[in-house]
């Protein structure tokens, strides 16, 4: 009979991710993290409502993802560490525990969370960050390139291109923050998943005039996953490494219904985690976020589940 031991408890009845270790070893290959950061709302067209600001609910107007990363760590024992070892079918069958040192370091703001970025980065491992909305790549790149500068591409799963001018500390900017603090290069980021019409013009004309590789829904149902996925291959060919920052709307809902901002006819999970190991396939992993989750408007934990699976897949990306 084997031991019995105590389950990592990361406070109250929220386990630690993967039942990992709860520690803040920034050392580690894999350092898991919580930013549960939640900024400026949109509340219409040409409405914000500032961080914090609980609006009037509506499909317009959703909030709670700075909820999220303990309702996915609550969803993430189904696959943990410590049941089997962390076994990995998909790996051919590879003790993951045995190969990578995890840890589970809490919750972080976006100034904590950029430090952690960076500690991680000195030490050669990867940060997994659950947000939060989408405000949170722009921390944890920045620790990571002020770590381990190297010229970094950004693979983004989103229904929407996030390229608005300003403000610069918001879910809609975060690329063109990055860009403007010289982090990432235009041409290495690859935007994929957009659909529907909340676009905005200028941002299209920012993507086409700076060589920004926008790969839509309709195109990979056309071409076929396998063609955007060597279209992407081939634009990753110039860089060191590769970041993956995933909004969960990217998603169709009906994968994952607890989303801020849903939209129908999205990608499903497996389509994204092709995606996501073909890109890893390609260059070595930098970091991982997840984004704009919302537990409110979760059912059955089925989005919980989907987006803890997207984090386990970062692991194994480390792997890769």
């Amino acid at each position: 009979m084997s031991k019995r031991g105590l389950m990592p408890m990361l406070h109250g009845d929220i386990p630690t991710l993967f039942e990992a270790q709860k520690s803040q070893d920034y050392t580690s290959d894999v350092v898991l993290l919580g930013v549960p950061y939640e900024g400026m709302l949109v509340g219409g067209r040409g409405v914000l409502y500032p961080p914090g600001s609980r609006p009037p609910e509506s499909f317009y107007a959703r909030f709670g993802s700075d909820e999220a990363p303990d309702a996915i760590r609550q969803a993430s024992v189904i696959y943990s560490l410590e049941h089997g070892g962390g076994i990995s079918a998909e790996l051919g069958f590879t003790n993951i525990s045995e190969n990578l040192s995890i840890v589970d370091a809490g919750n972080h703001d976006l100034e904590s969370a950029e430090d952690v970025a960076e500690q991680v980065a000195n030490g050669g491992g990867i940060t997994v960050a659950l947000g939060g909305d989408h405000t949170i790549p722009t921390p944890l790149i920045r620790g990571r390139q002020k770590g381990k500068r190297e010229r970094m591409a950004v693979v983004v799963f989103d229904t929407h291109l996030d390229l608005h001018p300003s403000p610069p500390l918001w879910a809609g900017s975060q690329w063109r923050t990055l860009i403007d603090e010289d982090y990432l290069r235009p041409e290495d980021i690859i935007l994929i998943g957009s659909r529907g019409v909340r676009q905005s013009k200028h941002e299209i004309e920012y993507a086409r005039e700076h060589n920004i590789l926008t790969i839509g829904v309709q195109q990979i149902d056309e071409q076929g996953l396998s063609a955007v996925c060597e279209q992407m291959a081939s634009r990753l060919q110039t860089v060191d490494s590769v970041y993956i920052s995933l909004d969960i709307d990217a998603v169709d809902p009906t994968y994952c219904p607890a989303q801020k901002y849903p939209d129908a006819a999205g990608l499903n999970p497996r389509e994204v985690l092709t995606i996501m190991r073909k890109a890893t396939q390609s260059k070595p992993i930098s970091g991982f976020d997840l984004a704009c989750f919302s537990p409110r408007y979760d059912e059955g934990q089925r989005g919980a589940l989907v987006a803890a699976r997207f984090a386990l897949e970062a692991i194994y990306s480390k792997l890769r």
